[in-house]
């Protein structure tokens, strides 16, 4: 049994287990999406004060919530890499790194295209704004270093260094409505009296189960790119 449970965690297991899975993450995803769409552009009501333009929030806002969650995510992996340095963790890792970078870019530009009608700029330097974008450089850099180490254990250890001790940022983002005054609003859905009618809150719903869907299949994609690429590196020297 312990050998059967080991071989799980073989790359190349691995890969051929998310063969099948990957496909199958994709159309659900495709479906999830054409539903989330249907419901966010036709179903749901127009906001009175933000008129057609707060629809972003079907995007904006699961990304958000999707490029923390994978940071938390990638802290964890992080720690596990230090503790065992086993090769899959570093691959699955760097592509959390990936995945959720691409997320917070997401954040970022929706949050600028949503903002612009209410405060007359793509950008201002508010503390949720600013947080975000570090986090999205902690990213960045995470994945640079590995990149730039040739994929080694080094810079694996390294980048996980940096990943655990830019976890602080993530309650600065989440609390930053709270800690400072900021032109972000609040988390409406975390509220005592939640502010969002059922019509909003259900294509919202909807789309973050959209967005992890499509967040996993991404990240087993990144997973077995960077099996692969490793392999080619591996044959070339």
């Amino acid at each position: 049994m312990k050998k059967h449970y080991l071989d799980f965690t073989k790359p190349n297991h691995f890969m051929s287990i998310t063969k099948y899975i990957l496909p199958l993450l994709g159309y659900s995803t495709l479906t999830l999406f054409i539903a989330t769409l249907f419901m966010g552009l036709v179903t749901s009501p127009c906001d009175a004060q933000q008129g057609e333009n707060y629809r972003i929030i079907y995007i904006h806002v699961p990304s958000a919530w999707i490029c923390m969650l994978l940071y938390m995510i990638l802290t964890i992996g992080s720690v596990l890499f230090l503790l065992y340095k086993h090769p899959l963790i570093a691959a699955i890792n760097y592509s959390l790194g990936k995945t959720g970078a691409i997320f917070t870019l997401i954040t970022l530009i929706t949050g600028s295209l949503w903002g612009f009608p209410m405060w007359g700029t793509f950008w201002v330097w508010d503390a949720r704004l600013t947080s975000v974008l570090i986090l999205f450089f902690i990213y960045m850099t995470y994945l640079s270093i590995i990149i730039s180490s040739k994929f080694t254990e080094r810079g694996h250890r390294t980048a996980s260094i940096i990943a655990i001790i830019g976890f602080v940022n993530i309650p600065i983002i989440k609390y930053s409505v709270e800690w400072w005054s900021t032109l972000h609003q609040a988390a409406s859905i975390t509220q005592s009296q939640n502010q969002i009618h059922i019509a909003i809150l259900i294509p919202m719903v909807l789309s973050l189960c959209t967005f992890i869907l499509y967040s996993i299949y991404l990240t087993i994609l990144h997973i077995r790119i960077y099996i692969t690429t490793n392999k080619l590196i591996a044959i070339q020297q």
